[in-house]
């Protein structure tokens, strides 16, 4: 049995292998008293240029035997120490060498020696004189940059035996060491000779490139939303190569069996919970966040990434970690027993690289011995995002969301065999990708993990207004033995699925083909919402999809399949250019709020705060007023005393405005569109605004009409109107145009059937508002607390989905005039972040709600205080959108 090991300093990382044999390797090394080689007894070392006719076209290379040493203690032989051995001569003999004995050339237990060539090469096998078969070799070497270690138990053989090897691939110019660790019961102290060293040469290694260094750290601020007694916690972290990165730390476990720190028993382990502290989080200890013997958590990144160092609290040196990990698809696993250090100790790593979206496990391994139980609290992790992509599926676009069956872009009926649409994703300047649905019953699924479509046959599609299944049109269910296929024209990954009817003892099997090979999978239903990893389907095949609940199931298993949230894939790194000839510049900013109340309503207008929010980016500020205030009787003058301040304060420092009509479609409580306001007054007051401003270059757009709702089908005309009277002087600025229901992103679709802003200029956005809490059906800002509401972090996504698809489908712009996130828990933060990269990937300008000074007592307040010196919790996220 061979083990195989990559090191990250005195790292040991493990993985079972078995080698196949080889064939005829291009360079066969023997005949080492003969030439080309020239040992001779006592030498410290021997070499010779070989030639691998094999390799382009043949190529020469030396290698060098040198470092001969006794005396290393192998009393663990994984862990071969030279600390105390000293240097020795080889032997020599006709047909091999050893270490140490001059005249016979073996090589006993406790001796080692060296390999280096100046080319890379495999090693594939060496050959042995005097070889018993209860031997044991250690071998390291150095393969890409990252060092790598071998126990070989050697099997029974004969005198002369040959030791296969595969995968062991050499660095140019390092060094490949062998070390002889038989046991002490080996026979003639575990006695070998080398007969043969057998290599071909090869293309050198090379290791990932990765970006630059993110610090993880401040677990309970933002990014992070990690909060005593969570058993997850998350945030995005904002890459240069890849945009924003969603890293997870996850799965805390306590009870792990450590016995053996070379591979810790899981059996008996139990779930846990993170703990925390201002300096560091552990788990188990909700109010120490101390990280104990038999503790592990995972760590995972939806790109992959490097394992740079992590900084530890309360160190003391006697602690012992195991990693496991996946690099490459490989699993792979690491004991790392810690080095002298004080309290605080970074610890480096190299070689620690982990696949996108796979868990780096950290288990503390400790000794009964170690101190404290061998306790650590993680400081801060360092971790950098690989940033050499080669292949279709490294490079992710924004998540699409597909539901809402009966709108478009889908094409379901009831009855309907078949359904599909097409969604554009925004990668690109807009990517179209089209979609296609398929469905079959009487599958035979005997065997859960082999369903048998052979008798299978094509049957029609459930439906209803909020999913879809196979089989009942009138009610949409997914029972057992029944399947959906979809097929996307594009390469996709597929994250999440969402269900409703679920029991949870429900199974699915799951078929697609991933870069031209068949996966499957059986996954179990637990609850409504199906989270996968690294399901990446090629494209125009074939993600097939079999209920194979058991016989047992409740309701013969049925589901309805509520939506889909995945992502395409690219072959290089996407754009998100939404300029367009209409003149678009995509900006994020503020409101500053105040002068849409009555009598004691107020305008921003301190030069320090618009000088604030210049500093952080955030240039495009919304300007919410109460239409009474600038004029006072209807299709009289408008008083623009107020107003041209604040303007003024954006154009002398280059930031751009948005005039925000905050009057919910009324005026004095009258409804516009009736005849105490009729049409022609709300025309009216924009037409002068509007010719005011024309030629003022902060002006963003005009935003005609705060929240309209309750307007019983008049705003549709009224907004027109308005877009006209604007229309009559000025033809460059946007128009923003809010929808019905209170501009609700949720409920855009259904409350706004007939919004159809005609202008001949192109020059018209649609503005719809969003607040993630639950309240009103879907927020209204009215927040309850985070344990109440417990946000999965893309509420944000699937809120604002209805609004963006009708933008799709209109082919129109938007805007997003007004979000929030409560400043008083940080958990919110990961809601916003996800958010904020969702629109900006789409192409949306946006304002938070709200800034402004008076606004203190305000639960989604983002100004900062001390004199503008310190930042609202929210800014951590906003600034990060600036562009």
């Amino acid at each position: 049995m061979i083990k195989k090991y990559p090191n990250a300093n005195n790292l040991l990382v493990c993985g079972l292998l078995l080698y196949p044999m080889v064939g005829n390797a291009a360079i066969v090394m023997e005949s080492w008293s003969s030439a080309p080689w020239n040992l001779t007894g006592g030498a410290t070392s021997f070499a010779a240029t070989q030639n691998d006719p094999s390799f382009e076209g043949g190529t020469d290379a030396t290698f060098i035997f040198a470092n001969p040493l006794t005396g290393v203690d192998v009393s663990t032989p994984i862990f071969p120490d030279n600390t105390s051995a000293v240097s020795s001569l080889f032997g020599v003999e006709g047909t091999g060498f050893g270490v140490a004995e001059s005249g016979v050339g073996r090589f006993d237990r406790g001796e080692s020696f060296s390999l280096t060539a100046d080319h890379a090469f495999q090693l594939s096998g060496i050959s042995w004189t005097e070889y018993q078969g209860d031997e044991a070799v250690h071998l390291t070497w150095t393969s890409g940059g990252i060092q790598y270690s071998e126990l070989l138990d050697l099997e029974a053989g004969s005198f002369y035996t040959t030791t296969v090897l595969s995968d062991i691939m050499v660095d140019a110019n390092t060094a490949f060491v062998i070390t002889n660790v038989s046991d002490g019961s080996a026979g003639a102290n575990g006695r070998l000779r080398v007969r043969q060293v057998i290599v071909e040469l090869i293309a050198g290694a090379t290791v990932p490139t990765v970006g630059e260094t993110h610090r993880l750290q401040s677990w309970s601020s933002s990014p992070w939303n990690l909060s005593a007694g969570n058993t997850a916690f998350s945030g995005n972290v904002s890459d240069t190569t890849h945009g924003m990165v969603y890293v997870s730390f996850l799965d805390p476990i306590d009870g792990i069996d450590v016995s053996n720190p070379n591979q810790p028993d899981y059996t008996s382990a139990t779930a846990s919970y993170f703990g925390v502290e201002g300096t560091g989080f552990g788990v188990g200890e909700s109010t120490v966040g101390r990280f104990d013997s038999g503790e592990s958590f995972v760590i995972q990144t939806e790109q992959a990434f490097e394992l740079q160092s992590i900084r530890w609290a309360e160190y003391t040196g006697d602690e012992i970690l195991y990693l496991s990990w996946i690099s490459e698809g490989a699993p792979l696993s690491a004991t790392i027993p810690m080095g002298a250090g004080s309290f605080y100790t970074e610890v480096p790593f190299d070689g620690i690289f982990v696949d996108a979206g796979t868990p780096l496990e950290i288990t503390n391994a400790s000794d009964s011995s170690a101190y404290a139980n061998g306790r650590l609290r993680v400081n801060y992790v360092d971790i950098a995002f690989q940033t050499t992509i080669a292949e279709v599926g490294d490079l992710l676009g924004a998540h699409l969301i597909m539901g809402m069956w009966n709108d478009w872009p889908w094409n379901a009926e009831g009855g309907d065999a078949t359904i599909s649409g097409s969604m554009i994703a925004p990668e690109n300047g807009g990517t179209n990708v089209s979609f296609t649905f398929t469905a079959q019953s009487d599958v035979d699924i005997t065997n859960p993990n082999s369903p048998d479509f052979t008798s299978a046959t094509s049957d029609i599609f459930g439906f209803e207004p909020t999913g879809f299944g196979v089989g009942e049109s009138t009610l949409g269910r997914f029972n057992r033995g029944e399947s959906v296929t979809l097929v996307c024209d594009h390469d996709y990954q597929l994250d999440t699925i969402r269900w409703r009817e679920v029991q949870g003892d429900e199974q699915i099997h799951l078929s697609w083909i991933q870069d031209g090979v068949a996966e499957q999978a059986v996954i179990t239903v637990a609850t409504s919402e199906t989270n996968l990893v690294d399901l990446i389907a090629d494209a125009n095949t074939a993600l097939v999809m079999t209920n194979v609940s058991p016989i047992t199931s409740p309701l013969d298993g049925r589901l309805r399949i509520n939506d889909y949230k995945l992502r395409l894939h690219y072959d290089t790194q996407p754009s998100y250019d939404h300029s367009g000839s209409d003149g678009f510049v995509q900006m994020m900013g503020v409101n500053l709020a105040g002068a849409e109340f009555g009598g004691f309503a107020f305008w921003q207008d301190d030069p320090l705060e618009w000088n604030y929010y210049h500093s952080k980016g955030l240039d495009l500020i919304r300007i919410p007023f109460k239409w009474e205030r600038v004029q006072a009787s209807l299709y009289g003058a408008v008083d623009f005393s107020d107003m041209d301040t604040v303007v003024a304060l954006a154009n002398a420092r280059g930031m751009k405005v948005v005039l925000d009509m905050h009057n919910y479609a009324r005026l004095n409580g009258n409804l516009i569109g009736t005849t105490n306001v009729p049409n022609a007054a709300f025309a009216d007051v924009w037409r002068k605004i509007a010719d005011h401003y024309k030629n003022e270059t902060a002006i963003y757009g005009y935003g005609i009409m705060n929240e309209p709702h309750s307007t019983g089908g008049l705003w549709p005309a009224a907004a027109q109107a308005a877009v006209d009277g604007i229309r009559d002087v000025d033809t460059v600025n946007w128009v923003i145009v809010g929808g019905e229901n209170y501009s609700s992103a949720s409920t855009w679709r259904s409350s706004n059937p007939n919004l159809d802003i005609q202008d001949a200029y192109g020059k018209v956005m649609y503005e719809a508002h969003i607040y993630f809490d639950q309240s009103w059906p879907a927020g209204d800002g009215s927040y309850g607390s985070f344990d109440s509401e417990t946000p999965a972090d893309d509420r944000g996504l699937r809120l604002v989905q209805p609004f963006l698809l009708w933008l799709q489908e209109k082919d129109a712009r938007g805007f997003l005039g007004e979000y929030g996130v409560p400043k008083n828990d940080v958990r919110w933060l990961p809601v916003l972040d996800n958010f904020m990269a969702h629109i900006h990937a789409y192409g949306l300008s946006g304002t938070y709600w709200a800034g402004g000074e008076n606004w203190s007592n305000y639960v989604l307040d983002c100004s900062p205080t001390n004199n503008y010196t310190v930042d609202s919790n929210q800014m951590s996220v906003l600034e990060n959108y600036t562009e």
